[in-house]
């Protein structure tokens, strides 16, 4: 039976986007290089082929496992045969609409890389899809963790950065890359841990000493280890904790550019301490796990818009940029800010600057 892509289309450019990922597995035989060939991130890229597959009701990718090379993933019949479609359907375009026009930046949809956490949690869905119904722009997102996020507008990829790092981002605009710094959201990073607390991370008096008390007693603790905003903030709490971390209670987990979430379950299912920020806990915190210490200013976890510089590449969108800011820090990106969460769970995962 043939199966039907049609519905796959009405995606847009996720629909784009798939392709490219199945492609670029064709061509590396593995989804993690192939994601790393696009600059988006792993979770992101599984997402979206997950969610075609449960749309046609067929598999797009099998996993290898192990090997020589360690395992990969390769193309299903049904994607070499969507791949072969979507070929012949740009082909045909082409030679109806002639040869390709470069598109004026201010004429294309705004790219932004978003940090991780906010797209977890769905704010940024929430965000544009608001500002494509108040004003009928386009915002592609790529999430990654705020050090690769900045890394992506620092090689011109995109027009505007999500983040919450506060020392990259002060390097960043150093170096000259962006036109400024626009507060977003605010939320706390949390001490997470098992729930019985055995290093006594609750009865802290401030956050160095709670990651002090990990350190001292021992009590594994895993890190992201990714350069993400997440991880940045970690590495000052040890600083700030006079504590050097490593081996062999201290775990950094090669998988901690997947995001909060997996970080979050990974920490829980092997008994763990770990930092995460409080919308990500509250939306997914596993039984047996808590937050444990928030309540020190050392916490709070700013987000930050950041248009990337015209000057320093022509190509960026910056009036797209420039509108979204605007938008997302007026009245109709605060009212989006300021509610989400609030019907799910009661009270909302951020708050207004």
């Amino acid at each position: 039976m043939t199966t039907d892509y049609r519905s796959l289309l009405d995606g847009g450019d996720q629909f784009e986007r798939l392709c490219a990922i199945l492609a670029a597995v064709s061509e590396s035989g593995s989804l993690r290089k192939a994601t790393e060939a696009l600059g988006c991130s792993y979770r992101y890229a599984w997402g979206l082929v997950r969610r075609a597959e449960e749309e046609i009701g067929t598999p797009l990718l099998v996993r290898k496992v192990g090997g020589a090379s360690g395992g990969g993933a390769e193309l299903t019949p049904a994607a070499h045969d969507l791949l072969r479609r979507h070929r012949l359907l740009t082909r045909e375009a082409r030679s109806i609409l002639g040869p390709a026009t470069v598109v004026a930046p201010e004429n294309r949809p705004l790219l932004m890389s978003s940090t991780f956490g906010p797209v977890e949690v769905g704010l940024v869905d929430a965000l544009v899809a608001a500002f494509r119904r108040e004003t009928g722009n386009w915002v592609r997102y790529i999430a990654a963790g705020s050090g690769q996020a900045l890394e992506l507008a620092r090689a011109g990829r995109v027009d505007l950065v999500l983040v919450h790092a506060p020392s990259l981002e002060e390097q960043f605009m150093a170096d000259g890359f962006g036109t400024g710094r626009y507060p977003l959201a605010v939320n706390v990073f949390v001490v997470c841990g098992p729930d019985a607390d055995p290093a006594g991370v609750r009865t802290a008096a401030s956050a160095p000493e709670a990651m002090r008390r990990i350190a001292e007693g021992g009590f594994p603790f895993v890190s992201r280890n990714d350069r993400s905003g997440t991880h940045v903030r970690e590495m000052a709490l040890w600083a700030a904790a006079g504590i050097t971390p490593g081996p062999p209670w201290y775990q950094p987990w090669p998988l901690g550019g997947q995001g909060n979430i997996a970080t979050l379950r990974h920490a829980a299912e092997i008994g763990a301490y770990t930092l995460i920020d409080s919308a990500n806990l509250t939306m997914a915190c596993p039984e047996g796990f808590a937050g444990l210490f928030r309540d020190d200013p050392a916490l709070l976890n700013h987000f930050n818009l950041i248009p990337v510089n015209p000057d320093v590449f022509p190509a960026v969108n910056h009036e797209g940029a420039r509108c979204f800011v605007e938008w997302a820090t007026g009245p109709g990106g605060r009212n989006v800010v300021g509610s989400f969460g609030v019907e799910q769970y009661g009270a909302p995962l951020f708050r207004v600057p």
